[in-house]
């Protein structure tokens, strides 16, 4: 109940979002029908849908060699029905999906003809989202995954994936997510091949996507996070609250006040305990906030952001962030 009720949330904010979306989604749970319906009363639903057409489908066929369950294989008896049911219903007579589901989507489709006297119905796909070496993107692929939820991947975060896309996935998937109308989305691609290195068509696509997925002010800390990393004035967190500063960040390195007094014992805890942080720092690869760091025996004592007292900005080189927080 809590990812459907996560997954119902979402679909409202983006159709919120959304410019041009003036209805409310209809949201429906199909516990609502299979959770009352016998296995008796679903066989005999679902008598008109050929197992002949179910193995000839590639998702089934390619993997029957290499084994699977009778619960993957009776998924799609189960999406089918759900569609039918929608339909009976609501009229739904499209059914949207990735190019993976294309099957299933066909044999949904025959099954409302079967079941409603030749009603139309139809599948309508859409390419699925891969990163730049072609690899797809989805909670299945790992780290690969980028998330719609904000807790699990931020606003700025989300922004960034956009952001920092080569130049023709960016004009490829501003073509395909842009709700502009077609002339202003040509002039942004014109701009942005005419100045390329400026990144015009990623900034477009990251700014609309992240409006419509986070909101405006989702979108607002996407960009107060971009400008203190990438502004002219790098690392600068001052115009950011704590909890913007734990989401830029992600992950922080926990040390305790009483284990660490000065400037070097800062840089050998947060070098991992690699204990060679004070030597690098000697050699001006260590900064605090900032600020360039020497001396191993200065004090610690002023080394908080003054918008969040319990952490500290570290950095090794010229981009080697890490986040403190002291506990």
């Amino acid at each position: 109940m809590h990812n459907s009720r996560k997954v119902t949330d979402q679909i409202c904010k983006i159709f919120e979002n959304a410019p041009g979306s003036s209805e409310k989604p209809i949201i429906v749970n199909n516990n609502d029908w299979l959770g009352k319906i016998s296995l008796r009363d679903f066989l005999r639903e679902c008598k008109n849908m050929q197992v002949g057409k179910m193995l000839r489908m590639n998702t089934i066929k390619n993997r029957l060699e290499v084994g699977l369950s009778y619960t993957e294989f009776s998924y799609q008896t189960m999406q089918a029905f759900d569609w039918y049911t929608l339909s009976e219903k609501y009229g739904c007579r499209f059914q949207l999906g990735g190019y993976d589901q294309l099957g299933h989507l066909d044999f949904g489709a025959h099954y409302i003809k079967k079941m409603m006297n030749q009603a139309f119905a139809a599948g309508v796909c859409f390419p699925i989202l891969t990163d730049s070496t072609g690899a797809k993107l989805g909670k299945s692929e790992g780290g690969g995954a980028l998330w719609l939820d904000a807790t699990k991947t931020s606003p700025f975060h989300f922004y960034q994936f956009f952001a920092q896309l080569h130049d023709d996935k960016a004009e490829e998937l501003l073509l395909l997510f842009s709700l502009q109308d077609i002339e202003h989305i040509r002039d942004v691609l014109k701009n942005h091949r005419s100045n390329l290195g400026q990144w015009i068509a990623q900034r477009e696509l990251a700014a609309e996507i992240t409006r419509i997925v986070h909101g405006k002010e989702g979108l607002e800390v996407a960009m107060r996070c971009t400008k203190a990393m990438f502004g002219a004035k790098k690392a600068d967190l001052s115009g950011l609250s704590r909890s913007e500063v734990l989401q830029l960040f992600r992950t922080t390195i926990d040390l305790k006040k009483e284990n660490v007094a000065t400037m070097g014992q800062l840089a050998d805890a947060s070098r991992l305990g690699s204990g060679k942080g004070h030597l690098l720092m000697q050699q001006g690869a260590f900064s605090v906030n900032g600020e360039k760091k020497r001396s191993p025996s200065e004090s610690i004592a002023d080394v908080f952001l003054e918008n969040a007292s319990d952490l500290t900005l570290v950095c090794w080189g010229k981009r080697g962030y890490q986040l403190v927080r002291w506990v």
